[in-house]
């Protein structure tokens, strides 16, 4: 009934007449910026938007009026308290899969849209494959038919024989690898890898293919923004202050030695408040980052002044359901946000 009632109600709500009133009575000061990932091809075992998907959501913003704006002038905005085009929208895509350079960028292109891609840079270097990948991977091509493994203090019994099992057991060992010492991470791969009684290529599996600096260099020259993502994908926080920022310094130095005008913008792994602190925040602004994304969920909003608030820029994962897509970018997000904090206790 609940869903029943928002794809009904949703339409209605951010129809031009409702949009006009909702914003006089809730505002309009909030911009939502999108993370996208892989997009859903049928080849590999990661889930995503269809281009179909993807195309509908942009011809929607396209038709109703909405204004497509990169990170860069949203951050620029905010350095300078300078306002955006009213319904402003931002897109950006992580990691530098194949898929996205081939799938995601020219459905951008298609509408005029700009987009900030972060990209793990040994990744397209061909040095490794992200650890989350290599989790997803074993699991998929596991010879088991149930995982028991121990990892730090911790055992794991969980089943591997359907779809919905093994995404439950790829969230599960993702999750507790990302709460351990990164630097155990390459361990606890293959304490895993023997686990599932399945082969770890040195090379990624075609599936997890990345670009390569050329494409990479050719989505530049078509528009797109490409900005880094760290090395190699493991959690800032669980890193000592040296690694933590190499992690950072070498990825952004790799974007400068490969593209011609790469965007000083950070994108934190995994993105959790958890996953990062004041230690890579300083480091940023002392090493001319303009601002960084995590993946709170929530809108930009054009009047929070807080000095660390550009290197803590919120965004929605791309929604699977379109009615929640167009709730994020209307107001009426806003005005549920609003009702939340009368609420509050």
């Amino acid at each position: 009934m609940k869903n029943l009632l928002k794809y009904m109600l949703v339409p209605i709500l951010a129809s031009r007449p409702a949009s006009k009133l909702g914003a006089m009575l809730f505002g309009n000061n909030h911009i939502p910026v999108f993370m996208l990932h892989r997009m859903h091809t049928g080849t590999h075992p990661y889930t995503g938007p269809s281009p179909d998907y993807l195309r509908r959501c942009l011809k929607y913003l396209v038709e109703n009026d909405y204004n497509f704006v990169s990170l860069e002038d949203i951050i620029v905005a905010l350095n300078d308290k300078k306002s955006l085009p009213p319904k402003s929208v931002a897109f950006t895509i992580d990691d530098g899969y194949w898929d996205q350079a081939e799938i995601s960028a020219p459905i951008f292109y298609e509408f005029n849209c700009p987009a900030t891609l972060f990209v793990i840079t040994g990744m397209l270097d061909g040095i490794l494959w992200p650890w989350d990948a290599k989790v997803t991977h074993l699991i998929d091509t596991s010879a088991t038919k149930s995982l028991n493994l121990s990892l730090g203090d911790k055992t794991f019994n969980l089943p591997l024989t359907t779809t919905e099992e093994k995404n439950v057991a790829r969230k599960t060992i993702d999750n507790h690898i990302k709460a351990l010492d990164a630097n155990d991470t390459d361990k606890l791969i293959h304490q895993l890898a023997s686990a599932t009684g399945s082969v770890l290529p040195d090379k990624p599996p075609q599936h997890f293919k990345p670009m390569t600096w050329d494409t990479a260099r050719q989505l530049e020259q078509n528009g797109l923004k490409i900005a880094p993502h760290t090395v190699s994908h493991r959690m800032l926080s669980k890193l000592n202050k040296k690694t933590s920022e190499q992690e950072i310094a070498e990825s952004w130095q790799r974007l400068k030695d490969e593209l011609s005008s790469p965007s000083p913008i950070f994108c934190y792994p995994t993105g959790r408040d958890c996953d990062y602190g004041v230690r890579e925040i300083d480091f940023l602004k002392k090493n001319g980052f303009i601002g960084a994304v995590s993946t709170t969920p929530s809108h930009v909003t054009k009047e929070n002044s807080s000095l660390d608030y550009k290197y803590n820029l919120p965004r929605f994962s791309f929604p699977k359901e379109y009615e929640d897509f167009i709730q994020y970018c209307s107001w009426i997000e806003n005005m549920k946000n609003k009702f939340r904090s009368y609420n509050k206790p």
